[in-house]
């Protein structure tokens, strides 16, 4: 397979060691606060991280960090029902339409003592972790200590005898837990945790359909929940931090996810005649499991050095990609009016969509305004109509992105927004952003789309202003933003765009260093 000699070898970041630490320390004294040091582990070619070191905004950005975390203690006492309560209520209300991996109904029957449950510390350790993912749906920047409580006591019934097992709810649990971490900006235990739920996954032969008459529709429904909510969480993992994936791509049986009704599957049922015509619970499973199954094939190829060339990720573009999306159904199309419940789910499908385009295509933009005029003679593309193509198709895709993202967040003024979808909004949102930035940055105020990128930078740090009431790693985003457009985009009203030409590195004496990647890490 030919590939693009363009494109310049991996950069080093500026630490050797990709050694990590992620512990909250405990306290030596009542005077010391604990400090947590991590240089956070691996990020490869693709990711967001990588593309900064590439242009020369890494250092700025992305500085090795020491960050004091406060004082937490743990305890194995049960924690009250009645103090849970809304917690879980918040997670179905919010976390659930994303990730429909447990059955509301049997789940709230465990809860109540209804309905059998698995061991003790087992139910307390998945209670607890669906108890802090609701509550940090429904956090503030002024009180998180509520979900991390929850958090440690869900880590507090995990021991090493776990291990030893194999089931369902093993697997729930971790995916859960890994969940939080990654929210929390632990990405790399984050990482291990949702490693530890893929080989319990695969130990109970979840990956495999099984056929009809030996199985129970409603129980073979629920593994294949389990197991695409975790395949998409895993690709949706590896593709942010640009790590391999680890999942089998060969020898997976399960089938996709039914479009199907709860009430219309329930352990009694004996066959399932149709699916849903209309979006329910399921949908934003089952048609995201279908994009990452997709452009499974297309990330491996990105993820290496030297590049895929450009006319080839062209043709991956138009077929799979826009394939893929030719297949889905009217009532799942992109401008497909959603009810509320299900408005997020439907948008993130097209926001990861938006943002693989990116991803494919931004080493073409690098390479453009940076690596380019490196060399002397600049190096040119032996085909640069496609070159150009792709340049045009990252623009295209950063703009839709943020349009699309500003129009969702609009669309929410009038009703209380969340730490969780603002935490999903900034997860797309920066790296998005972050092409009209190195654009404007390198091109003059005339040239063609500089208004139109100005505008966008505008509406993505009006988004980040206002996530920053719910979530506050937004306002160190919008930080970043103004420090990487400082001297170079005016962002006041009414002002101009001024290009600095190429090599010119961002100011960063408006942008705190450690704060910024304490903000920054969880958007990879």
């Amino acid at each position: 397979t030919e590939r693009c000699a363009l494109l310049p070898p991996e950069v080093a970041p500026p630490v050797a060691s990709f050694e990590w630490d992620e512990r909250d320390s405990s306290l030596p004294s009542a005077s010391e606060a604990p400090v947590k040091h991590s240089v956070g582990g691996y990020f490869g070619i693709a990711s967001t991280r990588a593309f900064l070191r590439t242009t020369g905004y890494q250092d700025e950005a992305y500085p090795p960090m020491a960050i004091a975390c406060p004082p937490r203690t743990t305890s194995n006492a049960p924690i009250a029902l009645s103090s849970i309560g809304q917690y879980v209520d918040a997670y179905f209300t919010h976390c659930h339409p994303l990730h429909p991996f447990l059955h509301e109904t049997a789940f709230r029957a465990q809860m109540m003592d209804l309905y059998p449950r698995p061991s003790q510390p087992l139910w307390e350790m998945l209670l607890y972790a669906v108890a802090a993912l609701g509550a940090f749906a429904v956090s503030s920047p002024t009180d998180d200590t509520t979900d991390r409580g929850f958090f440690d006591a869900a880590k507090a019934r995990f021991s090493s005898d776990m291990m030893e097992t194999g089931n369902k709810t093993l697997v729930q649990a971790l995916t859960l837990m890994s969940r939080y971490l990654r929210m929390r900006n632990k990405l790399n235990a984050s990482y291990n945790y949702l490693g530890l739920a893929n080989r319990t996954a695969i130990g109970i032969g979840l990956y495999k359909e099984f056929p009809a008459p030996e199985s129970n529709p409603f129980y073979q429904e629920v593994r294949r929940r389990v197991w695409w909510s975790l395949y998409t969480l895993n690709l949706e993992d590896a593709i942010a931090f640009s790590r391999p994936q680890d999942f089998p791509q060969a020898g997976v049986e399960v089938n996709l996810p039914l479009n199907i009704h709860d009430l219309d599957l329930t352990p009694s049922t004996p066959a399932i005649h149709a699916e849903a015509n209309q979006t329910i619970l399921y949908s934003g499973l089952k048609f995201t499991a279908a994009f990452y199954s997709t452009i499974s094939k297309v990330y491996s190829r990105i993820t290496t050095v030297p590049y895929p060339r450009a006319r080839e990720l062209l043709h991956y573009d138009d077929t799979l990609i826009r394939g893929w999306e030719a297949s889905l159904p009217a009532f799942y199309r992109r401008t497909a009016p959603q009810e509320a419940r299900y408005r997020l789910a439907h948008a993130l499908l097209f926001w990861r969509r938006l943002n693989f385009q990116i991803l494919l295509y931004r080493p073409f933009i690098v390479w453009h305004y940076t690596t380019r005029h490196s060399v002397s003679p600049p190096k040119l593309p032996a085909d640069p109509d496609s070159v150009q193509a792709a340049i045009q198709r990252c623009q295209r895709a950063a703009d839709e992105s943020i349009r699309a993202i500003a129009e969702f967040w609009d669309l929410r003024k009038h009703q209380p927004r969340t730490a969780w979808e603002s935490w999903y909004a900034l997860q797309f949102l920066f790296p998005a952003v972050l092409i009209p930035v190195l654009c404007v940055r390198n091109e003059s105020s005339a040239a063609e789309g500089a208004a139109a990128w100005r505008e966008r930078i505008h509406q993505a740090l009006e988004v980040m202003d206002s996530a920053a009431e719910v979530l506050g790693s937004a306002a160190l985003q919008g930080r970043i933003v103004r420090s990487l457009c400082s001297g170079v985009v005016g962002l006041d009203s009414g002002s101009d765009v001024v290009g600095l030409g190429h090599g010119n590195r961002p100011p960063s004496a408006e942008l705190d260093g450690a704060a910024a990647f304490s903000a920054t890490q969880q958007m990879l």
